[in-house]
């Protein structure tokens, strides 16, 4: 071959090496085994890798490798290190964070990384947009797309109008040190004292926050619009979930949910704010519709699974089998969604909640059980994988019996 022509020779492609690809699922909450649930019946071996005291999902049938990794939302290296211990024989796996730990941790060393394995976040340029709450406000602003109103930084309480009005709400702009620390996401503040004891929860947490006001309505006005965004920066077809009851109320994660019809303006807003962004993956955008005037306004943006995941397969839509479609296999074609209309239950959760809060709520037996008289589908309750709600039995019952003895670690979840 003539030194012209070697010019034009093309680069090798890397090859990976020929093993069955596993899915390597880091966190294994209800947001795991949802992930978990998706890919094990198409016959793809699991790795489960649990990061909390209160994980479950490596329980499952599915899981063919199980790695605890405690101290993750501490030393978040560890799953680097794990990984790369690991990577000769999991070279070309897929890897699905389900928590934001995990999320921090493969963006912020998402090349290095990438020499070995398929990840479903993108780089941390991006990633940080969605984590930072303070970035991801700005995002929303700058795409147009409406937001509450943000009063101030916790650590400029005394620059914030004292003639605020109430509830406000204050988030961290990361939630993950909230969570280790006082095992919530974020604080709602009736009153001046409630703020400043909010204020001063979050810099205890070793983070600063922003004071929010509080979009009025109840939590059957907050809607997630869900969908995956490929390789090549194409949205997909979305599925709009509707929470219809939180775990706290007002401030905590879904404890039932339903899958309602598109709504096109939330469709809309999401795409342009995660074009904005940059973003490449699996994205939920949280509105919710103001009841002072019904429009929607932006609450947060999750770039990974989150609690109701098992809601999308039944829908068509499974979001979870597309990315691993498109980083494993290469393949974008896009489903079509069915007429499914059904809900979604985190058992435990909504009964637990449902007595403890049944005055604030005032669920009549009717509204209660309606969700429960539909087609359904369960967050932890599965009669052909049934060692998960086993588990999480033990772990109530545990709960239980350390509340009888005047002791609750942080952190705990149903």
């Amino acid at each position: 071959m003539s030194p012209r022509a070697s010019r034009h020779v093309e680069r090798p492609r890397q090859v990976w090496p020929p093993v069955t690809p596993r899915a390597i699922v880091v966190g294994a909450h209800v947001n795991g085994l949802g992930v978990m649930r998706a890919l094990g019946p198409k016959g793809i071996p699991i790795v489960s890798i649990s990061t909390r005291p209160f994980d479950i999902a490596h329980c499952s049938r599915w899981v063919h490798e199980h790695h605890p990794l405690p101290g993750l939302h501490e030393q978040r290296e560890t799953l680097v290190e794990l990984l790369e211990h690991h990577a000769s024989r999991w070279k070309g796996c897929a890897v699905f964070p389900t928590n934001d730990d995990a999320v921090i941790a493969l963006a912020q060393h998402h090349e290095r990384l990438s020499k070995w394995y398929r990840l479903t976040c993108p780089p941390w340029n991006i990633t940080s947009r969605l984590v930072d709450k303070d970035a991801m406000h700005d995002l929303a602003v700058a795409s147009g797309v409406e937001v509450p109103i943000c009063h101030g930084r916790v650590s400029e309480l005394a620059k914030v109008n004292v003639s605020l009005s109430y509830p406000v709400i204050v988030k961290p702009v990361r939630h993950d040190h909230l969570i280790s620390t006082y095992g919530v996401k974020l604080f709602v503040a009736e009153g001046p004292e409630a703020l400043e004891r909010a204020c001063r929860q979050v810099a205890q947490a070793g983070v600063d926050g922003l004071i929010f006001e509080a979009v009025p309505g109840p939590d059957s006005e907050i809607y997630v619009y869900c969908l995956y965004v490929d390789s090549r920066g194409e949205p997909s077809p979305g599925v709009t979930v509707r929470k219809l009851r939180q775990n706290p109320p007002f401030i905590g994660g879904a404890r039932v949910a339903e899958v309602v019809d598109e709504i096109a303006s939330l469709r809309d807003a999401s795409i342009a704010l995660l074009a904005r962004a940059g973003f490449q993956g699996l994205a939920f955008v949280e509105f919710k519709r103001d009841a002072r005037t019904g429009r929607f306004r932006f609450i947060e943006v999750n770039g990974r699974p989150v609690l109701f995941n098992s809601i999308l397969p039944p829908t068509g839509l499974d979001l979870v089998g597309l990315a691993w479609a498109d980083v494993i296999e290469g393949d974008r074609r896009l489903p079509s969604a069915m007429s499914w209309r059904g809900t979604w239950i985190h058992l435990q959760a909504d009964l637990l909640a449902s007595i403890r809060h049944h005055r604030r709520e005032r669920l009549g037996f009717g509204a209660l059980t309606a969700p429960y008289r539909r087609p359904k589908t369960f967050a932890v309750w599965s009669l052909s994988d049934p060692r998960p709600f086993l588990a999480q039995s033990r772990l109530l019952a545990g709960r239980a019996l350390g509340a009888a003895a005047g002791t609750r670690p942080h952190g705990t979840s149903p």
